[in-house]
């Protein structure tokens, strides 16, 4: 049976492999950005709302951050495991700072829940906070401040400029810390088996994301992005799941969150997405910045997202985004029966 399961998850990333539609990403200039070039801005609003997603490219210092943070990364994630544990949260207490192995479950189209069982998180606040937990084993610390404060400042601008933040929104990044979240995919030892992904489709539940380009690994040598595997998103025009081709590591990716489209009304759409695991003893490296709105913060939406229970309410009835966060993350967190709802 475990050497069927293999043999139809290789299957299923072979699939992939040959079905899988090649997203046209669009990117913009950074220095267009800035310059507010009229058709640079429209391309950026037009892919957010057709594709969910969106890049910049030759921003001052980003590639050098990258390459800084992927070493620190990397340098962390070969520690033992128990000397990592020293960093992990303690989720009953509400902490969700630090290091992280197969916390999430994510539900399968069949109906099937499953863990991300080879996902690694490290999740710090910036700006930095007295609460984030930093590994006095390796300088994990800097390089991923720095690299989180120049997608803070960047993401803020373009969050600023489709309208999710300032004064059409009243909502200001001021009060609210970002969460940064370094990831490692690690390799599948144990073959792919039933769960071909490293991360299951879902919604951020926050308003805005900030992505770096990922870094594959094998064996410590790095390698180009395998076909098969990588960041999928389902496209709003057609609501087909396509690969991004996400490995530049010039450029910044943006998605939306589910609290950005309940703040525009829907005329911005979040942006479902999932993780393609890779065949063999291939890893992955990557970050990603959530913009919260501050806890308080409440709203009256008219989003086709208040049906989901999450909001609390019904349509234009208030909902406040501490509930809103808690109640995502309540349904996203491993139990301890994998098949509970």
């Amino acid at each position: 049976m475990a050497k069927w399961g293999a043999f139809l998850g290789i299957m299923a990333l072979f699939v992939v492999a040959e079905a899988a539609e090649i997203l046209s990403l669009d990117v913009i200039a950074y220095e267009d950005f800035v310059s507010q070039d009229t058709v640079a801005l429209r391309t950026l609003e037009r892919a957010l709302l057709e594709k969910g997603i969106v890049g910049i490219r030759g921003i001052p210092g980003y590639r050098e951050n990258v390459e800084r943070f992927i070493e620190a990364a990397r340098a962390f994630s070969a520690l033992p495991d128990e000397m990592k544990l020293r960093y992990a949260p303690n989720r009953a207490a509400g902490d969700i700072l630090g290091y992280e192995l197969g916390a999430e479950r994510f539900q399968r189209p069949d109906g099937k829940w499953v863990v991300d069982d080879r996902k690694v998180s490290y999740y710090a606040f910036l700006p930095n906070i007295p609460e984030n937990k930093w590994p006095s084993e390796v300088d994990l610390q800097t390089p991923f401040e720095s690299m989180g404060m120049m997608m803070s400042q960047v993401g803020s601008a373009v969050m600023e400029q489709i309208g999710l933040i300032g004064e059409k929104t009243g909502i200001y990044l001021d009060r609210a810390p970002r969460l940064g979240r370094m990831l490692h995919y690690r390799k599948d030892e144990s073959g792919i088996q039933d769960n071909p992904f490293w991360c299951g489709a879902h919604f951020d539940h926050g308003m805005f994301t900030a992505l770096l380009p990922a870094f594959y690994f094998v064996e410590g040598e790095q390698i180009p992005e395998p076909i098969e595997a990588g960041l999928f998103v389902k496209t709003h025009r057609d609501g087909v799941y396509k690969k991004v081709l996400a490995d530049d590591p010039d450029v910044m990716l943006f998605q939306v969150g589910e609290f950005g489209q309940l703040l525009s009304n829907d005329a911005i759409r979040a942006t479902e997405h999932l993780v393609h695991k890779a065949q063999g003893r291939v890893e992955r490296f990557t970050m990603a910045l959530f913009f919260d709105a501050p806890m308080d913060t409440v709203i009256h939406s008219t989003s086709v997202l208040t049906e989901d229970a999450r909001y609390g309410g019904s349509s234009g009835e208030p909902c406040v985004y501490r509930d809103w966060g808690n109640r995502s993350f309540e349904r996203y967190l491993k139990r301890s029966d994998p098949l509970s709802p």
